[in-house]
């Protein structure tokens, strides 16, 4: 048992819990104490801080605490992290305990408090508040509990090993799903005794209640007492809602980097919105069906069965609920990802089944409550009229409850428009939401990309709101002449809605069809001037010949293809694609490896970027070379993430976060020697000169996440965040740069790496765009080859290329967790080595005629 993963977990869970119990008692207090006004903001306060997505404070507090984590070391920011990571949890979680007392304190009557005038202070808390809440704060314990346990975004955030990032990562590196569940079993066993013991307590809000006077509930608290959680309060919603939302505001950057960021995102955003708005009309409809379903009205035996039928569902409802999203991720891999089910697996309907199932509870639970509020009368009178189902829900159903009904919908929008676990491991090709791209960014420290995207999703987030009132105000016409109370028909008033449902379900319908079939075998014909088809090497696993998620390739001189994935292996494969052999990183604990190419030695770099180093490898995997120390000056690394090599054997290296800059080494002793004791003693590099600075402007990067070496020894480098290729010359000065964010042909949304052929020609994987664009040497677009898919020839989501020495070009397949080779179309029109397109310092290098065939000249 790994104790320090047990205490991480349970620490930030409980301390999550006693915040959000302490800040929403007091916020409890100072909105039943206080006036109409106030008590509509704190309300207001509450719901918002709920609906904000948690990535969102995540980053916030991650920008204030970084100078001071870079201070105190890495093992005492490690036992920060935990008091950090508990209060920004508690702070997003105190609505709960807010919402379920006040709607307990409500059935308090004037009447217990004017009989016993001595209630006051400590007396009151204890003989009157506390009772009448105890059900409410059991229940918000429990969820509050529960929910910081299965928390999976912001403990991975704040690096905090806890069981639900153990499970992701010991299923997402290993596919170990049953050493998965062995290691973290209480985050699934907990959720299943709840579900199975739990009786859920009386907290519902009646509709007609002689409540206490704020005013006497003031008088009877005191003047200490309502001092004491006030400022509680205030400091509640300034450190939960104020503070991020106004650094999200005030940031500089956030306004700079937002045009850009939606542009390259704009796929991503239609996805979050056509994903949140289907599953937030499906979700309530289904809800209204088994909520009226449930009711159990009738004496019969069927109907006191079916009754208890949908309880024992509404229990594995709240199941799924209550479990982390990865769970129901891997649920449904294994019962979806298979060849009769592949057309759904591969397509958007795979997004709508998992949120649907992960929220369907809170749906149903909310709307069954509001249903249980229907005037009985109303409602018995329409069944003896005969009314049909539709006609009851028009005429009695939503004539008493389109409030709640609407509050639900958009609480499901919201909490769909958020998720982040549940679709991590379950991103179809071209599917990727606003949500996990921030989360993929925000883990990689892009806080102003991350605070744009934010703004992005807020915006999207206020679309339902604009939506209802452009439409109530458009289907509500001033009609002259028009009895009133056929204005005011719910038949009138209903017919919008029920229109945008039948066009939700129709998109869930066609969204979830669509045609998209498995990987054939055997290469795939491409329409491509540069390329004849496209071949698939690996497939998903951990085995020998298979990945998962690769994110780095390269190529030696005899045309060996060599793979990193997260798995922290290295493999080796024959250019026709047959498995050789792998050998594994180092070190692989607090991250792998990223950034790939050859050394004039033919040796295999590797770059670990969590590490901070340069590993040269032997063709066999024998470590030979290892340099390079964590540091921000000069010489030294934070995060490099690509390397390559010049014609004089210099090394080019890329970091970002801290530093956004290249710096370029000399190599001091000689590779091309293997020491007695295997890794070199001595380190092999000196500094030559470093540029580039964090910015937008020439020569400043955001994030250089590829880098290459073209003819005449220009530095070609995908400034990925910036959405843009720079070029410099060899010493570091700028000579020319090109790209925008976007989707269309021309722009580039992350480009994630480059490379550059014999002819100057500039192969470019856009990471965001899910394909492969090709411009000549004058920076004008050739063509661009993929799009997003999982056919041979469609990518999702490529991190890396590399050539051989034919001109193929092998493409980091990572989210289909394959490598694809595109095979060149016609004799080899590219002399290459090292994986790098043109590799200027492989002695091989010219042999190969690089004439354009007149078939291509046209």
């Amino acid at each position: 048992m790994n104790i320090s993963l047990w205490w991480h977990s349970f620490a930030v869970a409980i301390g999550a819990w006693a915040v959000a119990l302490l800040a929403g008692l007091a916020m409890a207090v100072t909105v039943a104490t206080a006036g109409p006004a106030l008590r509509r903001w704190g309300c207001a306060a509450g719901a918002v801080t709920l609906a904000l997505p948690p990535f969102l404070p995540a980053n916030c507090w991650l920008e204030i605490t970084a100078a001071w984590r870079s201070t105190i070391g890495a093992e005492a920011s490690a036992i920060a992290m935990l008091p950090l990571t508990a209060m920004v949890l508690g702070l997003g979680l105190w609505p709960v305990t807010l919402f379920l007392v006040l709607g307990a304190w409500r059935k308090l009557e004037a009447i217990v408090l004017e009989a016993e005038p001595n209630l006051r202070g400590w007396s009151l808390v204890r003989w009157v508040l506390w009772p009448a809440a105890r059900s409410a704060l059991k229940l918000s314990s429990v969820l509050t509990l529960t929910l910081a346990l299965a928390n999976f975004t912001v403990p991975t955030l704040f690096q905090v090993r806890v069981f639900t990032e153990e499970f992701w990562l010991r299923y997402n590196t290993q596919f170990d799903l049953w050493g998965a569940l062995s290691a973290t079993w209480p985050l699934w066993i907990l959720p299943v005794l709840l579900t199975a013991l739990w009786r859920t307590p009386e907290v519902a809000w009646r509709r007609e209640a002689s409540t206490v006077p704020p005013a006497l509930l003031a008088r009877r608290i005191g003047r200490t007492g309502r001092t004491v959680t006030i400022g509680l309060s205030v400091l509640v919603v300034l450190a939960s809602l104020a503070l991020p939302l106004g650094q999200l505001v005030i940031h500089r950057r956030t306004w700079t980097e937002l045009p850009g960021a939606f542009a390259a995102g704009s796929l991503a955003a239609g996805n979050s919105f056509l994903s949140a708005a289907a599953v937030a009309v499906l979700l309530p409809a289904m809800a209204l069906l088994l909520a009226g379903r449930g009711r159990g009205r009738g004496l019969s035996r069927r109907d006191h069965n079916r009754a208890g039928f949908l309880s024992w569902i509404a229990r594995g409802a709240w199941l799924v609920f209550l479990l982390p999203g990865v769970f129901l991720s891997v649920g449904l891999i294994v019962a979806l990802n298979r060849p009769g089910l592949i057309w759904w697996y591969s397509s958007f309907g795979i997004v709508w089944l998992a949120l649907g199932l992960r929220y369907l509870a809170p749906a149903w639970g909310a709307i069954s409550a509001a249903v249980q509020t229907v005037d009985p009368a109303l409602d018995e009178t329409a069944r003896l009229l005969g009314a049909g189902r539709w006609a009851h829900f028009r005429l009695v159903t939503w004539a008493q409850l389109p409030g709640p009904i609407l509050a639900m919908a958009y609480a499901v929008y919201l909490l769909c428009l958020w998720d982040v676990e549940t679709l991590v491991l379950l991103q179809p090709p071209g599917g990727e939401t606003l949500a996990l791209r921030i989360f993929n960014l925000l883990h990689y420290g892009h806080a102003a990309q991350v605070n744009a995207l934010c703004l992005v999703t807020l915006g999207i987030a206020l679309l339902p709101l604009v939506g209802f009132g452009v439409a109530r105000w458009s289907v509500r016409p001033q009609r002259p002449g028009l009895p009133p109370e056929i204005d005011s028909n719910p038949r009138v008033q209903s017919g919008w809605r029920s229109r945008c449902l039948a066009v939700g379900c129709g998109a869930v319908v066609l969204g979830g069809c669509s045609d998209r079939s498995a990987a054939l075998p055997g290469d795939r014909p491409l329409t491509s001037k540069y390329f004849a088809a496209a071949r698939i090497v690996g497939s998903r696993g951990v085995a020998p010949g298979q990945f998962n998620k690769p994110r780095s390739v390269a190529c030696d001189r005899d045309d060996n293809l060599y793979v990193a994935d997260i798995t922290g292996r290295i493999q080796k494969f024959s250019p026709d694609g047959r498995f050789l052999l792998q050998w594994q990183m180092p070190q692989t604990d607090i991250g792998k490896a990223k950034g790939m190419s050859v050394d004039p030695a033919g040796n295999i770099l590797v770059v670990e970027p969590h590490y901070q180093r340069v590993n040269h490898f032997t063709p066999q995997g024998k470590l030979v070379a290892q340099w390079g120390r964590r540091g921000t000056n000069i010489g030294e690394f934070i995060l490099p993430r690509c390397v390559a090599v010049n014609s004089a054997g210099e090394y080019f290296l890329g970091e970002y976060t801290t530093v956004e800059r290249v710096q370029r080494f000399s190599v001091s002793a000689d590779l091309t020697h293997v020491p007695a004791a295997g890794v070199s003693a001595v380190s092999p590099y000196q500094l030559v000169g470093t540029w580039g600075r964090p910015g937008q402007g020439a020569g400043e990067f955001n994030r250089a996440e590829g880098i290459a070496v073209g003819p005449g020894d220009l530095v070609y480098v995908a400034d990925s965040c910036n959405h843009r290729i720079q070029i410099f010359d060899r010493s570091g000065k700028f000579v020319r740069e090109y790209g925008h964010a976007g989707a269309e042909a021309g722009a580039f949304s992350f480009p994630y790496d480059v490379r550059v052929d014999a002819m100057g020609r500039q192969f470019i994987c856009e990471f965001g765009n899910s394909r492969v664009s090709i411009y000549d040497a004058a920076d004008q677009l050739l063509e661009t080859v993929g799009r997003a898919g999982r056919e041979p020839g469609e990518f999702a989501n490529p991190w890396a290329i590399c050539f051989d020495s034919r001109g193929n070009l092998y493409v980091a397949d990572s989210q289909n967790h394959r490598v694809q080779k595109l095979l060149r179309r016609a004799a080899p029109l590219v002399a290459t080595a090292g994986g790098h397109g043109f590799n200027p310092s492989d002695p091989a290098n010219g042999r190969v005629s690089d004439a354009e065939p007149a078939a291509l000249q046209r």
